[in-house]
Formats: structure tokens, C-alpha cells, sequence
């Protein structure tokens, strides 16, 4: 019963902020970037990636949203075996985590919710991995009313699941870099490397000629790094990926010489990921215009 109260209380905190016309979503918004959102107007990166959460309906964007009929979705857009060499690798998929067959699975993978963000667990040793615990924290995570307070439309309507992935390391036994390119009209306005991710975590940026951006994105930059080795290849998958959409974020993951599809991202950061200058944030959102592949809604 806790968790439906949760999804009520959810549900009435969502509900009143949108019927007072999105106050506390504006409050996050202002402490997050130090200027006021503007729904009706939006004209920052920022205030477009919110205007979207809360109010673009494009059915396509639960797909994308959801981490296992997105793979469906890369297969469309890419062909069949184009898509498998790139897609990480799946090796179940289940509607409760009960119905999982560890005894199958490798000594080593991946666990993860198909609906949200940060539910996942990394599993180096199987030996050592306690499955009632497991299947308690994954019956939480499928709970979890994920994206309704904070107004991200996508994620209410998916059919959540748990997966188990592949576990792909690096040469040194880490999680390999991470590769995020924004797409905004099928053109990558930027790309953003996220290294260490469970250490010292550096975000740096890079425009789609790799050459280093004089901008931070919440947090600290790194020394510049070369290239990955199929940057056109990630390019052209990324374009294909994003020409039906306004705007999508493609994340990559790298490792040796092969590149794989991570996820795909409708509203990075919930609209919140504060870019210094600020005026990155500007000049980026003029870039995007809204209601080119949707009806612009009039926000408040």
C-alpha cells in the first residue's frame, strides 16, 4: 500500500503544481540557472527542454524513453543488423524480477529499470550476489512512479521492466566513457564526454569537430581527450536516430574499438543542467525550434 500512496502523493503534488501554473517546477527552475522560466515563451536550451517535458505528447517519446522498446526503435531507423552491432548486448528481460533465471546469466552483468534513471545495479561476481535482495530492490524500482512529479510525460507511460544487460569494462576494469550527443533538427549541436563517472566524475564538452568547448555543464571539465576512434560513425548513427525528432540526446558508449547505443534522452537533467556562460544556454536554444515536428502548446 506504501507505494500506491506514493503514486497518489505523486500524482497531487504533479497535479497542483500544474493547476497553479507550475510554481514549484519554477522555483527548481530559477535556483538551478538564476533566471526565471518561461513557459510561454521559452527561448533557452533549458526552458525548451522543460516546455517539452511538460508539454510535448509526441507518441514517440514513451518509446524512446523506455531503455528496452527503444532498442526496437534503433532497429527500425538503422536495419536489423546494423542495430545488434551497436545495441548493448540484452540477456533477459522480465515484467517482475522473480522470473529472471540468474543460474543463466554470466558471472558478470548489468541490472536495470526500463522506466526511469539510476536504478541499476553493476554485478562483477555472481558468487557474491544475493538474489532476495536483488528482487526486493527491483520490485521497488518497478514501483516507482517515475518522471509524474517533475512533469516528465515520457516516462508515465511506459510498460516498466527489469533487464539485464552485458557488462561491458574497459581495459582497466572500469565503466567505459560515455559519449552524449545532442541532437537538436538531426544536427549534433554538441557532444558531452562524461569520464569516471563513479570517482572523479569531469563532463567536458565538444562540438561535432571535436574541438573542446569553453563550457562547463554542472560540473568540472577534464583535460582534453582525443577522439573516439569511429566519431563520423557515431555522427551519422546519431543523425539517423534524431531526424524524426526535434531534439534527443544519443548516448554512446566506447570501449576499445567498438561503439555502443547506451540510451536515448528526451529531457536531459530535467531541464535543470545550469551551462556556464549562461549564454551557452541561450545561443543553444535558438537553435531549436519548437513546433517544428509538433503543435506548439501556449504555456502559462
Amino acid at each position: 500500500m506504501k507505494w500506491l500512496l506514493r503514486t497518489w502523493e505523486e500524482q497531487l503534488v504533479a497535479g497542483l503544481d500544474r493547476l497553479l501554473g507550475f510554481p514549484r517546477e519554477r522555483k527548481r527552475f530559477l535556483k538551478a540557472h538564476g533566471y526565471p522560466l518561461n513557459l510561454k515563451n521559452p527561448t533557452s536550451f533549458n526552458e525548451k527542454i522543460c516546455w517539452k517535458k511538460i508539454y510535448d505528447r509526441n507518441p514517440l517519446l514513451p518509446v524512446i524513453a523506455d531503455k528496452y522498446r527503444m532498442r526496437e526503435f534503433v532497429k527500425e531507423v538503422l536495419g536489423a543488423e546494423a542495430a545488434e552491432r551497436i545495441l548493448m548486448p540484452l540477456l533477459a528481460v522480465a515484467s517482475r524480477p522473480e522470473d529472471l533465471d540468474f543460474d543463466a546469466l554470466p558471472n558478470q552483468f548489468v541490472v536495470k529499470s526500463n522506466h526511469g534513471s539510476g536504478n541499476n545495479l553493476i554485478v562483477k561476481d555472481k558468487s557474491s550476489f544475493d538474489v532476495a535482495a536483488f528482487n526486493k530492490q527491483a520490485n521497488a524500482w518497478l514501483r516507482e512512479p517515475y518522471g509524474i512529479r517533475n512533469h516528465e510525460w515520457a516516462y508515465t507511460h511506459v510498460a516498466r521492466k527489469i533487464m539485464v544487460e552485458q557488462l561491458l569494462l574497459d581495459a582497466s576494469g572500469g565503466i567505459p566513457a560515455d559519449y552524449k550527443f545532442c541532437m537538436i533538427h538531426g544536427q549534433c549541436e554538441f557532444i558531452k564526454l562524461d569520464n569516471d563517472r563513479f570517482n572523479d566524475f569531469t563532463s567536458t564538452l565538444y562540438d561535432s569537430r571535436w574541438n573542446k568547448l569553453d563550457v562547463r555543464w554542472r560540473r568540472p571539465q577534464a583535460a582534453y581527450t582525443p577522439p573516439p576512434q569511429h566519431l563520423n560513425e557515431m555522427l551519422a548513427v546519431a543523425e539517423k536516430l534524431s531526424e524524426a525528432l526535434d531534439f534527443i540526446r544519443v548516448d554512446f558508449y566506447v570501449l576499445g574499438d567498438r561503439f555502443y547505443v547506451g540510451e536515448l534522452t528526451n529531457y536531459p537533467v530535467r531541464g535543470r543542467g545550469k551551462f556556464t556562460p549562461t549564454q551557452f544556454d541561450i545561443d543553444l536554444g535558438r537553435k531549436w525550434h519548437l513546433g517544428r515536428q509538433q503543435g506548439v502548446h501556449n504555456g502559462r
